[in-house]
């Protein structure tokens, strides 16, 4: 018997009573888990468990050395939020946190990937079950606001990615930049340019304060703990457009990937 922990990243119905799933597990790798039964319902109207964002261990019987979905043998809930379902906004923002999340952990189809010692992806993991935790709390405050919340997901997944953008000098002269400089960010340079490297089109567009504050926000949610990011600047939604175009840009990958973004933006 394997025992397994992960979050339940994607749900997809099977015939009339079952789901297929995604796992994201403990070490950030995820697999396909079939769950005979998985939708409830029956003569008994048993409610299904198996909810987007829940945190469950999964039992599995004989492992093949190659597959592609795994069934599960037994399912227990482990952690599971209380707030989002709640508020369509909130839910919104959950399954972005998952569809981003799962589109670059890697897949596993060998048995012998299941090590759970292999740490390499873990922080995959940990995004977002702080993203998922931190909004449970966060939707139910008065001061919750959505645009911050999905700012601070996507400035975390930067770091976590590994592309979090060039700050501390211009992406183009690669002169320092200090606090009071105009700036702002390049997407394709990776990076913060200085207003005076800037062409005067892009001088024309830009609002000089607006790329200061933007700098200076993600690097203080980028350097505090997740669930420690209180809310200091009202942040727009040409801003996070930015930052999503930003991900896919260096991802290789389109805003159309993602299903549930046109939601948010």
């Amino acid at each position: 018997m394997v025992e397994l922990e992960g979050i339940l990243v994607n749900k997809i119905p099977y015939q009339d009573k079952h789901l297929i799933g995604n796992l994201l597990l403990r070490n950030g790798n995820k697999i396909s888990v079939m769950f005979y039964g998985g939708q409830g319902g029956g003569k008994r109207k048993v409610s299904s468990v198996l909810q987007v964002g829940y945190l469950f261990k999964v039992s599995f019987g004989r492992i093949k050395d190659s597959f592609e979905i795994m069934t599960s043998k037994e399912h227990v809930e482990k952690w599971y939020h209380k707030n989002i379902s709640h508020n369509p906004m909130a839910f919104y923002l959950l399954c972005f946190y998952c569809e981003l999340t799962q589109s670059f952990a890697p897949q596993i189809t060998q048995k012998d990937d299941l090590d759970l010692q292999e740490r390499t992806h873990e922080g995959t993991f940990r995004l977002l079950s702080n993203a998922i935790f931190r909004l449970d709390a966060e939707v139910i405050k008065p001061t919750y606001e959505p645009n911050f919340e999905l700012f601070i997901f996507l400035v975390k997944a930067m770091v976590e990615l590994g592309i979090f953008p060039r700050t501390e000098t211009c992406a183009i002269s690669g002169v320092e930049i200090s606090d009071d400089d105009y700036v702002s960010l390049s997407i394709e340079q990776g990076g913060f340019v200085q207003y005076d490297h800037l062409s005067p089109e892009e001088q024309r567009l830009i609002s000089t304060d607006e790329g200061r504050e933007l700098r200076s926000e993600m690097l203080r949610v980028a350097s505090s703990k997740y669930l420690d990011c209180p809310k200091k600047l009202n942040i727009s939604k040409s801003t996070l457009n930015k930052l999503v175009n930003y991900i896919c840009y260096h991802q290789h990958t389109t805003r159309e990937h993602y299903k549930s973004l046109s939601l948010l933006l």
